[in-house]
């Protein structure tokens, strides 16, 4: 409970030391009775703790305590007032019988060695059912019980979804990011009792769903009902400072940040790294330049999002993307409509449409194509370059030149290009094996089939036609002239 000097209490005067050592075993029994009086929650784990939302979130770095809170949360719901020490019932939501689900990324080390321990080392032996961890856990229903009635189940990321099923919970408790299938499985279980999600997790799966659904909603404040708490590791006051530096240096900077602040990052490294918000977005366009020409890129899909982004070339060759449209679940006809609410609204009508070239593949039932399908409604295509290096070069070349520009009023194609990345570290540009991550990418796909049809202009540098006595003559006259200036004359006085 504390840490003791033994050369302080050494040189106590005996009558003293009697005392303090009395009032030590005192503490250290009613430790022993119910550890929970020695949990002393740093600043951030107070936030997290004290939070009544549906949703929390303990997004910290390796070491920050995010494990141990999350457990202790658990526990405090779990066990009777009674049990629950002063200092932490203002943390209580739930009363007895609790039912709470923790969810693991695997059933063995992490389970066994982590979870478990973390219960045996804070909750009081006398709550559990038998009056002791190993009594009150089954091994073969992975089901921890207490006296109450209140019980623990355990599960992991690595299990069937159908396992996911079964009885009402209070809690959801996910111990680092589970797969979202799980996630969406295991909210149904919370619907009788209006239960919470807690979530306690290193974000090392880089932006993934819990990036996109928590917490770019929480940067932006759109997330309601929820608390994120980021943590990094300096906020656990109980580190050593020298192994916190010698463990931190083993790791990638992107991994560090990660693994010390919770942050989420890109493990893998951006694809267009050369887009700057600051740049390459500009405000809303209200109305299309006089003599612009308008030029659209559709990626259909129905199963996944189909993508249209409107652009216009100016006259100096600027390509700004002015309008989107991001459609889940949209059959052909429906994207047509949009498209044509789009084409009313800026009262234009583009010079093309360039579209996937996979969309001439011919369905083996009805015999058409998407391509078709879009004709049938009056948008009618070409098929776009479809290889990804080179239309990425391309999208890289205008970026670089700051002749590509996207309107703030396209908030999906601004999301992609942030967090478009190589699926693997990039290691040179002829590297075969390197190829962007196919997520995120719909609305960029159909930009890039835009690019290819409009790739930048290149610059030309005027080539003077000088016969060779021409060329002679002016080189003759330059020799010339660098004499006369180095006799004195002055500079450009030929004699």
């Amino acid at each position: 409970m504390f840490k003791i000097d033994p050369s302080v209490l050494g040189s106590l005067d005996a009558s003293t030391r009697r005392v303090v050592e009395d009032e030590l075993r005192l503490l250290e029994g009613v430790r022993a009775r119910n550890p929970l009086e020695a949990y002393v929650p740093h600043v951030k784990q107070v936030v997290f703790h004290a939070s009544g939302e549906d949703l929390k979130v303990f997004l910290g770095g390796n070491r920050s305590g995010k494990t141990t809170a999350g457990i202790v949360d658990d526990l405090i719901q779990a066990l009777d007032l009674r049990d629950v020490p002063k200092h932490l019932r203002g943390f209580k939501r739930w009363s007895p019988p609790f039912y709470c689900r923790v969810v693991t990324p695997d059933l063995g080390q992490t389970l066994d060695q982590v979870v478990l321990q973390k219960i045996r080392e804070w909750c009081p032996p006398g709550a559990l059912a038998g009056g002791s961890l190993d009594k009150a856990f089954d091994q073969r229903l992975r089901v921890l019980r207490f006296a109450n009635g209140s019980w623990f189940q355990f599960m992991s990321n690595d299990q069937d979804l159908d396992k996911f099923g079964g009885a009402a919970l209070h809690r959801v408790h996910y111990d680092e990011e589970p797969r979202q299938d799980i996630r969406r499985e295991s909210l149904a279980r919370l619907i009788d009792y209006g239960g919470d999600e807690v979530f306690t997790m290193t974000p090392l799966r880089g932006m993934s769903w819990m990036y996109d659904d928590v917490w770019v909603p929480f940067q932006e404040q759109r997330l309601k009902g929820a608390t994120v708490v980021l943590v990094d590791m300096d906020d656990n006051p109980h580190l050593d400072e020298r192994t916190k530096v010698r463990v931190l240096a083993e790791y990638s900077p992107e991994e560090r940040l990660a693994r010390k602040s919770g942050l989420f990052v890109h493990f893998a490294g951006l694809v267009f790294s050369e887009f700057d918000p600051e740049a390459h977005v500009v405000s809303s366009v209200r109305a299309l330049p006089e003599g612009a020409e308008v030029f659209g890129g559709i990626d259909p899909g129905i199963r996944h999002m189909a993508a249209v982004v409107f652009a216009y070339l100016d006259a100096d060759d600027n390509l700004v993307v002015f309008d989107e449209l991001a459609l889940q679940g949209h059959t052909i006809s429906e994207v047509c409509k949009e498209i044509e609410l789009k084409k009313l609204r800026w009262g234009c009508e583009p010079r093309w449409w360039v579209i996937d070239p996979a969309s001439r593949n011919k369905n083996n039932q009805t015999g058409r194509s998407d391509q078709m399908t879009f004709a049938d409604h009056g948008i009618f295509t070409s098929p776009g370059q479809n290889a990804v290096r080179p239309g990425i070069n391309k999208v890289k070349e205008r970026l670089r030149a700051g002749k590509l520009f996207v309107s703030s009023d396209c908030p999906v194609l601004i999301s992609e290009f942030k967090k478009y990345r190589w699926a693997s570290p990039k290691r040179s540009e002829n590297d075969a094996r390197e190829a962007p991550v196919k997520r995120d990418d719909h609305l960029l796909d159909a930009l890039r089939y835009v690019v290819m049809s409009r790739p930048l202009t290149p610059v030309h540098t005027p080539v003077e036609s000088l016969s060779v006595q021409e060329r002679m003559f002016r080189e003759s006259l330059k020799g010339l002239g660098e004499r006369v200036h180095d006799s004195g004359n002055g500079p450009g006085q030929f004699i």
